[in-house]
């Protein structure tokens, strides 16, 4: 009995206490996630909501920065995979439907091999979010209302704001990336 009791307290030194099913072992945030659109595991108004983190998951922030002025949304933790589900890589410029200066939509291509990413994740996520990640950060979210086949992509019901900045950093992006 007095060498299990040793044993336990020897894990429970080298494992700082907390029990190895809630500890949040997922390695941390790259600098910078890639650009790219990524499934959201969990969502939470806390941070607390989505921890602890699971192998090869990280924590972003969607801080809403695009949104107009006086459109304030508090923050959103997400949880997703560390590298996109789905790489942005064009097969086209971006176009954009407007409403006076905003732009209200967005309509893209993608090349083959990130279409079919596209229509496995959309297939998959069916009801749930996704996150579009462009330097580094949540632009926007969207829920999957269906099935996305083809390439050919709309994206609508963005804040005007994100939908400017998206619609810039898409073309401002190296072609072929």
């Amino acid at each position: 009995m007095r060498g299990s009791a040793s044993l336990l307290a020897a894990l429970l030194v080298a494992g700082n206490g907390a029990p190895a099913w809630a500890r949040d072992d997922a390695p941390a945030a790259p600098a910078k996630l890639a650009d790219g659109v990524y499934a959201v595991l969990r969502e939470g108004a806390n941070e607390t909501d989505v921890r602890p983190l699971r192998r090869g998951e990280v924590l972003v922030v969607h801080r809403h920065r695009y949104l107009k002025k006086g459109d304030g949304e508090p923050p959103r933790f997400l949880a997703v995979r560390s590298v996109p589900d789905v790489q942005l890589d064009l097969a086209g410029e971006p176009s954009a439907v407007k409403e006076g200066a905003d732009v209200v939509r967005i309509a893209l291509k993608l090349r083959p091999k990130a279409a079919t990413a596209l229509e496995r994740l959309t297939s998959d996520r069916l009801g749930r979010q996704l996150a579009i990640v462009l330097g580094g950060e949540v632009v926007t979210t969207h829920k999957v209302r269906q099935v996305i086949k083809g390439g050919e992509v709309q994206i609508t019901s963005c804040a005007a704001g994100a939908a400017n900045y998206l619609l810039e950093r898409l073309q401002a992006r190296p072609k072929g990336k």
